[in-house]
């Protein structure tokens, strides 16, 4: 298992963050989120010590300057971070993504297109060698989660053991204009304020490889939602919205709490069977 002196610094570290990140932005979390978030640093550190220790460049800043939107009238600069890694002949661009695997993998082109533009930074405009990309999903697997929940350690050490978090994506300079040119419109409505949200009726479907609606997986990360008439005539159609303004303002009834509330309060002999009829499916 990681060595406690290292998990005992990551925490420490972990409580910096916080606190800085609740004094500068005021933002707050349960404790049962703030502890799955720990756990996802501390496990992921330790599934991927050997690969970690083994960066050559980390938090590369990779910028692209002045570009211009479709229309021409802006200028912008894209800019992104990633991890490099040379090892014998190879050298591979990798970045790290929150995202659970099974969403990349059934969304792989989205995250490529974006590698593709940092790879094209890195190695037609910096002239630096490379052979492949990946993302890091730091999301910890359902069936890690319940090990932990056990507290079993050799179940907790099988279950990390069996954990992939490494989505090699390859990389093309096909498509990179194609990709600036999306990211320029993408500035172009933020100059203009250009901010329609999604239909409701988008907030109500998911993704391909999403086992959360829209409403769920993004909505509940925007600050502006409750001011969002999409999202309030979600909630609206889920008749809930006679509920407590606590449980309004907390997203209770929006099924943000399918998840998370069931996986802090079923107890370990559950969390098994659910995981048994996952895997009957």
């Amino acid at each position: 298992m990681l060595d406690r002196s290292i998990e005992s610094v990551i925490k420490d570290l972990f409580e910096e963050n916080y606190d800085i990140m609740q004094y500068e932005g005021g933002h707050s979390i349960t404790s049962y989120i703030k502890e799955e978030a720990l756990n996802q640093i501390i496990y992921y550190y330790h599934k991927n010590k050997a690969l970690i220790e083994k960066i050559t460049d980390a938090e590369v800043k990779l910028t692209l300057p002045e570009q211009r939107t479709p229309s021409k009238k802006i200028r912008y600069t894209i800019e992104g971070i990633v991890d490099i890694l040379r090892e014998g002949d190879e050298t591979w661009m990798y970045d790290i993504k929150t995202h659970d695997r099974d969403y990349i993998e059934n969304n792989k082109d989205l995250y490529r297109r974006q590698l593709n533009v940092y790879a094209h930074i890195w190695k037609s405009l910096r002239g630096n060698r490379l052979d492949n990309t990946a993302v890091l999903s730091t999301s910890l697997p359902f069936t890690l989660k319940a090990a932990i929940k056990s507290g079993q350690v050799p179940r907790i050490e099988k279950e990390i053991e069996a954990w992939n978090p490494v989505i090699p994506l390859g990389f093309s300079e096909t498509g990179i204009q194609e990709m600036i040119d999306d990211f320029g419109t993408v500035v172009e409505k933020i100059e203009g304020k250009e901010f329609s949200p999604p239909p409701t009726s988008r907030l109500k479907t998911k993704d391909v490889g999403e086992k959360n609606i829209f409403a769920v997986r993004t909505c509940r990360n925007c600050d502006a939602r409750f001011s969002c008439e999409s999202f309030r005539e979600y909630v609206r159609s889920t008749g809930k919205d006679g509920k407590s303004l606590k449980k309004y303002l907390d997203d209770y009834g929006t099924e943000i709490d399918n998840e998370e509330f069931i996986d802090a309060n079923l107890d370990v002999d559950r969390l098994d069977a659910v995981i048994e009829s996952m895997k009957n499916e």
